[in-house]
């Protein structure tokens, strides 16, 4: 996995996303609070990611033709999109437990089970619910 902060500004496999950080009231909405752009032509996948308190990374689903959530964050988040070029992520009502860094990441592959793709990670967005 590459991390986009060593890549350069001119890196044609750069992950962008934005923004940087937020700051949101428990049990507002985020509504396509979290943007990821890509300019990869051989990419068609987006992940999405949650990194909690302990560094772990979650997956939350993957962006194809359509959204795939994982069965836990169904009817809590969702995104939408072109997995060959954007998505926006979105949560329905946030509480506290929310809060931790998302990640999108980019890769080639055509189906959920294409994994031997290298993925490009965007920088995070660090949510803060209060």
């Amino acid at each position: 996995l590459y991390w986009s902060e060593v890549q350069g500004a001119d890196d044609p496999k750069r992950v962008s996303q934005t923004p940087p950080f937020m700051v949101k009231r428990e049990a507002d909405p985020l509504v396509s609070g979290i943007n990821c752009s890509h300019q990869i032509s051989s990419f068609q996948v987006i992940l999405w990611y949650k990194q909690d308190e302990h560094k772990a990374l979650k997956l939350l689903g993957i962006l194809i033709n359509s959204p795939n959530l994982e069965d836990d964050v169904k009817g809590k988040i969702s995104f939408d999109g072109d997995g060959r070029s954007h998505s926006s992520l979105n949560i329905s009502a946030l509480s506290l437990a929310d809060s931790g860094v998302y990640f999108c990441a980019a890769r080639a592959g055509e189906s959920l089970c294409d994994t031997g793709s290298e993925a490009y990670f965007g920088p995070g967005t660090k949510l803060t619910v209060l």
